[in-house]
């Protein structure tokens, strides 16, 4: 018996494509592989009127599916060069990161990644 032929189709390849770059930016605003899927999944969401993102993708609305994940990207960069930019607020922060270290650093349970 012969394998079946490939049958995804340009338009399908592309979708998949666009669904990976959405799930990217999820990540690159800071959800882990299981938050984005529950993202996608179960929150509703007024732009999508009220619909899953994976709702409003299957019913062919991928462009606004998008346009949220890019919007939420942009205010979340902007909020972190927002950060950065405040370099009384990045010492603080420096400094309960540093207290933190020093609170658990003999702790086997908690494990810091740079």
């Amino acid at each position: 018996m012969n394998p079946q032929p490939d049958r995804t189709t340009p338009s399908e390849i592309e979708r998949s494509r666009q669904a990976a770059a959405v799930n990217h930016l999820l990540g690159e605003i800071g959800l882990a592989s299981g938050e984005q899927t529950q993202w996608w999944n179960l929150v509703g969401h007024e732009q999508l009127g009220g619909r899953t993102a994976t709702q409003a993708w299957l019913a062919g609305d991928s462009e606004s599916v998008r346009a949220l994940v890019e919007s939420w990207y942009r205010s979340t960069r902007a909020a972190g060069q927002k950060v950065l930019e405040d370099k009384e607020r990045l010492a603080d922060l420096r400094r309960k990161l540093a207290d933190l270290d020093r609170r658990y650093s003999s702790s086997s349970e908690v494990h810091r990644t740079v």
